[in-house]
């Protein structure tokens, strides 16, 4: 987001805003977060501070996708909830924006409190500050120790505006940008690189065309009059339907620009210039900001997509490798027949046998004008007992080449299921495709996390143990049962035992749950699993239907790879039952 861009939604929001109750704060997911004001209009300010987009502008009034606070929106729904916006106004010349609240008078002490806005790339962040200027908590972690806010220090902007302090807002400017930048377009590409190339493609190297764009645009910016503009490859409607993140793209320009701008070359494309021929006008800023949320659908697309086709990758890798060893274990397994040959001889041949070291040399029972056969032994043992090991290494080869065969069967199966996704997964282009896709790969087993707002994805934080619901089967087995993604990656991967049974709704979001195996019993009693199995079912999206499948396997069978979100799992094995969701009363216990 541009500082021209900027500088017109704050100013819009100031006319909306000042002198009006925040009613609370809401959090959308992956540094995103909402400021509900209590006005007539119902007016609701979003501050994105995500690396890849930051931004701030009004939001019309509609279905809004929260998604439970992280420990930023808590903090700050306690502390501005109900406060009043005093003050918002960018730094001049600068993509930082000040906000300040008067705070209720139930806040003993404290008067004020100040939200800063950092919208600088990948060092955005939203800083909260007390009265005096002193940091109480920002948003994001920062690993830079430069631009890292630290609590309890007092805030201080980032350097390198400092030449800009004293110029005007207005033409009259011209004069000292000419004298300290020399070139009016580089003093443009600080504030919008936008604005500035497209200078540079119209204006063909015209100094007085250029002079004369640079002054409308700092009389737009003292003034206010600006035109917001979104250039796009298709209609904004037919986008918002259906999203392809290899070749749409958009720009937001708050004037109309004088050369029309062209889409990026799609990655591994040769560049090539497309013009984006569909103008859209707004004539609220905020609104022509607001189509920036699609660019970021473009974009969430494409990593949920890369996500998707990356595990089916992985499976497909891994299902090719494990094919690949059991056949050799089932040729291994077919070659015991010559254990069962190797014993007959050994007994067919006591008498006639001649042992050096650990081989016997003994005549073959099936050819005996032929060589005689030289057969390993253990010399501390008897000929008799050598030929019974050798018979007992034939029925467990035998019976590995049915238990092999079964296991290769059922790993060719779910090899040709994944590879059947493989197209699939890179031909995703909206969400549908993607939401087609996740469902397949959950007949597969693969259970996803609680899907979340398009834009909203986990955020690794150090947290304390999770808190789970207990519950007791009828033959005294406990059951333990998630609340969240979080809480079920603890549960799962941190609490449970590997011998502990694991249970979750088929192809539905919802809690993971886990039958405590102390016992280590390779089969669950049969009220026990229904019983489990059912708890799964009512903590799932599928509580209000009447049938509900759920998979249940060991939970040394549940894998989960780098990178799956929060309560996203891959099971290698698993059975299912069909049950109706129905629940004890539970007791809530720390684990």
């Amino acid at each position: 987001m541009d500082y021209l861009l900027l500088h017109a939604v704050v100013r819009e929001a100031a006319a909306r805003l000042m002198e009006q109750e925040v009613g609370r704060v809401s959090h959308l997911g992956r540094s995103r977060y909402l400021l509900r004001f209590a006005n007539a209009s119902r007016d609701n300010l979003l501050l994105s501070v995500r690396a890849d987009l930051p931004r701030i502008h009004l939001m019309p009034r509609g279905r809004i996708v929260e998604v439970p606070p992280d420990r930023f929106a808590a903090l700050l729904d306690r502390e501005i909830g109900g406060a009043v916006l005093s003050g918002i106004e960018t730094r001049p010349w600068d993509r930082i924006v000040e906000m300040r609240f008067r705070l209720p008078r139930r806040e003993a002490g404290a008067l004020e409190r100040r939200l800063v806005v950092e919208l600088l790339g990948r060092s955005a962040n939203l800083i909260l500050l007390d009265a005096t200027g002193v940091i109480l908590e920002a948003s994001r972690d920062l690993k830079s120790r430069f631009r890292a806010p630290v609590p309890g220090e007092l805030y201080r902007p980032p350097p390198g505006r400092e030449a800009w302090a004293d110029l005007p807002v207005g033409p009259e400017a011209l004069r000292l940008i000419r004298e300290r930048f020399g070139d009016p377009v580089a003093f443009l590409a600080k504030l919008s690189p936008l604005l500035a190339d497209d200078l540079e493609r119209a204006s063909a190297g015209d100094p007085a065309a250029v002079e004369a764009r640079v002054a409308v645009v700092l009389e737009a910016l003292r003034d206010g009059t600006w035109s917001p503009v979104v250039y796009s490859r298709r209609p904004l409607e037919v986008m918002r339907d259906a999203i392809d993140p290899e070749r749409d793209d958009l720009v937001v320009s708050p004037l109309p620009l004088l050369a029309p701008p062209f889409a990026k070359a799609a990655e591994g494309v040769a560049s090539t210039r497309v013009e984006m021929s569909v103008v859209t006008r707004f004539a609220s800023p905020s609104d022509a900001a607001a189509a920036l949320g699609l660019a970021e659908g473009l974009r969430d697309l494409r990593d949920q997509r890369a996500h998707h086709a990356a595990i089916v990758r992985h499976e497909i890798e891994r299902l090719q490798t494990l094919t690949g060893k059991l056949e050799a274990e089932l040729e291994r397994a077919r070659g015991s027949e010559s254990r069962r040959h190797a014993g007959e001889a050994l007994l067919a041949g006591l008498t006639a046998a001649r042992v050096e070291g650990s081989t016997a040399h003994v005549p073959d029972p099936y050819d005996p004008d032929g060589p005689p056969l030289a057969i390993p032994i253990d010399p501390a043992r008897s000929l008799q007992e050598n030929a019974q090991t050798q018979f007992e290494r034939y029925k467990k080869g035998k019976r590995g080449v049915e238990t092999i065969g079964t296991r290769l069967r059922a790993a060719r199966s779910r090899l040709l299921a994944w590879q059947a996704l493989a197209a699939p997964a890179e031909a995703v282009r909206t969400q549908e495709d993607l939401d087609r896709l996740r469902d397949a790969m959950a007949g597969l087993g693969l259970v996803h996390a609680q899907r979340p707002p398009r834009g909203a994805a986990p955020q690794r934080t150090e947290e304390p143990p999770a808190r789970v619901r207990r519950y007791t089967s009828p033959e005294g087995l406990m059951i333990l049962v998630g609340k969240s993604g979080e809480e079920n990656d603890t549960l799962t991967f941190r609490v449970a035992s590997p011998w502990d049974f694991w249970l979750h709704a088929a192809e539905r979001p919802g809690a993971h749950v886990v039958v405590r195996n102390p016992q280590r019993l390779k089969t669950l009693p049969e009220k026990t699993l229904r019983a489990a199995a059912e708890i799964a079912a009512f903590h799932s999206g599928a509580r209000e239907e009447a049938k509900v499948e759920v998979h249940y396997t060991q939970r040394k069978h549940v894998h989960k790879r780098r990178g799956m979100p929060r309560g996203q799992v891959l099971l290698r094995r698993f059975r299912t039952i069909q049950v109706t969701p129905r629940v004890p009363s539970p007791t809530v216990e720390e684990v």
